[in-house]
């Protein structure tokens, strides 16, 4: 513990201040969409796919895990000001992820999948599904109303109702500063960022060496630049055999579990997951 405000560690601020900006950027470039030259809305669209992109992968997932705040006011607040960042309420996000955790890109059983964000899920022949299908169709079939069912369970219906609360008027906002930026920037900026975090989850576990194994079920990307950049995200596998343990101490997790990862054969990939395809 770090104090009375960061419950795990004050370089989460830096996940927060991102947030932050991720939420001021777009509102700035709503309001100035109409008065700038094309060439910066070109240059400028890539950019905010990106950090779009890097807020469900990383801020979001380390949030779902380790909330950022002692206080569960702030960390409830927290959360329905990201929805607005990511499209949808975080808290079904949650949910769905836990589920993905729980049954860890499960092949197909009886025709199906336990985790709904599986690989393997609309795949063919037991194969995995090809990455561009699973990253161009997986926002519209992540299994809403299971994450929604979950929500309930957990008596977070109240969370989803003050998410969606925030949702709405943020979205109510980017309509009413510039409805052509909206359909023409935002709509399609809303669908490539989540087609680029489909594809880099696709790619966390798409050469895993043994699906069946829990030392060897994902794929990590080690190098040192990534880890900094993306908050060692790149530690996966160690992730997935400790999801509750803080992002800084993903490495000490390598250590932990190093030579057991080694004897199952987990896979260290050469490329990141987003150009996992060249892997």
């Amino acid at each position: 513990m770090n104090g009375k405000f960061w419950r795990y560690s004050r370089w989460d601020a830096l996940l927060a201040l991102l947030a932050a900006g991720q939420m001021i950027a777009t509102v700035l470039w709503a309001i100035n969409f109409k008065h700038m030259h094309w060439g910066w809305n070109a240059v400028i669209f890539p950019a905010m796919a990106l950090l779009f992109y890097f807020n469900p992968i990383v801020i979001v997932h380390n949030f779902l895990h380790c909330p950022f705040f002692q206080s569960q006011k702030l960390n409830k607040l927290f959360a329905a000001l990201n929805s607005t960042n990511l499209g949808i309420p975080q808290i079904l996000y949650k949910y769905h992820h836990v589920t993905h955790h729980r049954f860890s890109n499960d092949p197909l059983t009886a025709g199906t999948t336990s985790d709904p964000s599986s690989t393997f899920r609309f795949g063919k022949e037991g194969k995995q599904e090809h990455w561009m299908s699973y990253a161009a169709f997986s926002l519209f079939r992540d299994a809403t109303t299971q994450a929604y069912k979950k929500t309930v369970s957990h008596n977070q219906l109240p969370q989803l109702v003050l998410e969606s609360i925030f949702l709405v008027a943020g979205l109510a906002l980017l309509l009413a500063i510039d409805w052509q930026w909206f359909l023409l920037m935002y709509v399609p900026l809303f669908y490539v960022g989540w087609f680029l975090a489909h594809t880099e989850n696709y790619f966390e576990h798409f050469n895993a060496a043994d699906h069946g194994s829990r030392f060897a079920n994902s794929v990590s990307y080690y190098p040192r630049w990534y880890n900094r950049l993306m908050f060692n995200e790149g530690f996966h596998q160690e992730h997935h055999l400790e999801p509750g343990r803080h992002w800084t101490q993903r490495p000490t997790v390598r250590e932990k579990y190093g030579e057991k990862m080694k004897a199952a054969g987990a896979y260290a990939a050469r490329f990141p997951p987003l150009l996992g395809f060249l892997d």
